[in-house]
């Protein structure tokens, strides 16, 4: 634990740079100090999410070594909110993120029959599924629709700007078309100390207890 009054630019990239990279359980705070007339306050903030790094600090607890991926399982953080709408994610199929390369670029890992273990961040685990077409602009994807293709433009969505920047490449939001196989509402999410958890809108799933934890909740075997 890093803590600081002020951090500069270079540390903020290591900081991160090990979190998003090996799981490195690593985070800063903050504490700032001020009056109101007699009244004194300090105040805490965190550089990375403390609930992610939590989860960090536990994965390295219940395995000891880094454990082998099965070439199969992916984690993908589905950030909830005026960009994406998970309500519209379940009803047509998709997972995506956007606004920059730095967010959309993990989806490219995503391949044609890989599993997803979709999370929303704060809240838990709310679906597993597999991906049926890879990450692709928005403006280039298709769903069919009562036997007849549609783009996403043409659908009635819940996010209410989920079309941002769709002419740029850089910012636009990038979706991976996914059958579910199983999933819930975000208010029902899955979650416990001990799960995998990461910044990453996709990562490769290592964590043995994080499948059969999540795949039990989901009734399947």
């Amino acid at each position: 634990m890093i803590v600081s009054s002020q951090l500069d630019r270079e540390t903020e990239r290591i900081i991160n740079y090990l979190s998003n990279n090996y799981d490195v359980p690593i985070n800063a705070v903050f504490f700032r100090y001020f009056k109101d007339g007699d009244q004194e306050y300090i105040t805490r903030s965190w550089l990375l999410d403390p609930n992610i790094v939590e989860g960090k600090s536990s994965n390295t607890k219940v395995a000891s070594k880094k454990e082998k991926w099965n070439n199969q399982d992916f984690v993908v953080n589905f950030e909830e909110g005026k960009y994406r709408k998970w309500e519209d994610a379940v009803k047509y199929g998709f997972i995506s993120a956007g606004n920059g390369q730095w967010y959309s670029r993990t989806l490219n890992q995503l391949f044609v029959g890989a599993r997803v273990f979709c999370m929303i961040p704060k809240s838990g685990y709310v679906g597993i599924g597999k991906v049926i077409e890879t990450a692709k602009p928005i403006k280039d994807i298709t769903f069919i629709i009562n036997d007849e293709p549609k783009r996403i433009s043409e659908l009635s969505l819940k996010a209410p700007n989920m079309l941002h920047d769709e002419d740029d490449t850089e910012k636009c939001e990038y979706v991976v078309k996914i059958e579910w196989e199983k999933h819930t509402l975000q208010g029902d999410a899955y979650w416990e100390k001990g799960l995998m958890a990461n910044q990453n809108s996709a990562y490769k799933l290592r964590n043995q207890y994080t499948i059969d934890k999540v795949s039990e909740f989901f009734g399947l075997h």
